[in-house]
């Protein structure tokens, strides 16, 4: 399943089913699972490790050196990539430096499409959807079922909250809690559609909306602002992951 023009690393571990297309490029201390696909002229650097049923499409740069000065590739750092992700043309993905677990990891059932660049030690959850030339800086993370729309940026140490909807060319520089459509590089609502299409019922969309509205809408300071969620956690989970979110940023939430 190892086309003959494809020059793999003899040290690389790469499962009897995988499939390497013509010309793609994989190197020492990457371990490719079963059943994943890559296709012509991708080029795999290690530590990488890549799980089961992922296709990489042509031209793809994984695993790569990250864009960092402090970086040594002596460092102990790694990308690992787990299951059923969806790798387009020209996305890059690069491996850590030495900061936080050391690792760039992407998570299953992703989708990166054409030109989406994913830096160093950013965690992406699963079903993610990152649209064509949407780019992450260093240490981003990216919550389940999370959506960036094309051209988006991502600042380092930024954190996406899980169901969120990044809209077009907009600009992240502070962490977006869950739930939320941000718009034109602010908050605009909730993500309504986008959560009922994941089965959330009327009644939680409603709650997670009002949780929004006392984030963004009332004009509260941050102490009355998280007392009142706390109040709303009691009968919504909704309320109760936004009010976690927030506590634990480290950058502070858009505004």
């Amino acid at each position: 399943m190892i086309h003959p023009t494809a020059l793999v690393d003899e040290s690389a571990i790469i499962h009897e089913s995988a499939v390497i297309g013509p010309y793609a490029i994989v190197g020492p201390r990457v371990t490719i699972g079963a059943r994943s696909i890559v296709d012509a002229h991708v080029v795999i650097k290690g530590p990488t490790v890549i799980g089961e049923d992922n296709h990489i499409h042509q031209f793809a740069s994984i695993g790569d050196a990250p864009q960092d000065h402090r970086f040594d590739e002596a460092d102990p750092t790694s990308l690992v990539i787990g299951d059923r992700n969806s790798i387009r043309e020209y996305v890059s993905i690069h491996r850590a430096i030495v900061a936080e677990e050391n690792v760039t990891r992407i998570g299953d059932d992703n989708m990166l499409m054409a030109y989406a660049h994913v830096g160093h030690n950013c965690i992406i959850g699963n079903h993610v959807v990152i649209v064509n030339c949407a780019n992450l800086a260093g240490h981003v993370k990216v919550d389940d079922y999370a959506i960036l729309s094309g051209f988006a940026a991502v600042h380092q140490f930024c954190r996406i909250g899980a169901y969120c909807m990044v809209g077009i060319q907009s600009k992240v520089t502070q962490d977006i809690p869950p739930f939320v459509l941000y718009a034109e590089s602010e908050p605009r609502s909730i993500n309504a559609i986008g959560l009922k299409r994941r089965g959330f019922s009327a009644d939680e969309v409603r709650n997670i909306r009002r949780a929004f509205k006392t984030i963004y809408r009332k004009g509260y300071s941050a102490e009355d602002m998280l007392a009142e969620l706390d109040v709303q956690a009691q009968a919504s989970e909704g309320a109760s992951r936004m009010r976690d979110f927030i506590k634990a940023s480290a950058r502070g939430i858009a505004r």
